[in-house]
């Protein structure tokens, strides 16, 4: 499974679009995907992941990408979207929380 960061609180938490189990944030747009893809143990190490944390406490907001950084994860993002595995996760999402 995942380790990511919450793009909302900063809380450490196991798979990136799944909804933070701390304050219950789950990314809706394009924009908290990407940066929720991005904050992960698949592109960042454990220490980078907590500088990130720290980040998010410290000022409230997810770190902001560097422009390529951000170019390459919209299009991996894009891509995986294309397939369809997006929607259909998000919609299991929504099946369990009724």
């Amino acid at each position: 499974m995942t380790t990511a960061v919450c793009f909302q609180c900063g809380h450490l938490k196991f798979g990136s679009f799944v909804p933070c189990d701390q304050c219950q944030a789950r990314p809706r747009t394009d924009d908290e995907m990407i940066i929720s893809l991005a904050m992960t143990d698949h592109y960042f190490d454990q220490a980078t992941l907590e500088s990130m944390r720290d980040y998010i406490l410290e000022h409230g907001h997810a770190p902001d990408l560097d422009p390529e950084s951000k170019k390459t994860f919209r299009k991996t993002f894009e891509e995986v979207k294309a397939t369809g595995a997006i929607e259909k996760m998000l919609n299991s999402f929504e099946d369990n929380s009724e």
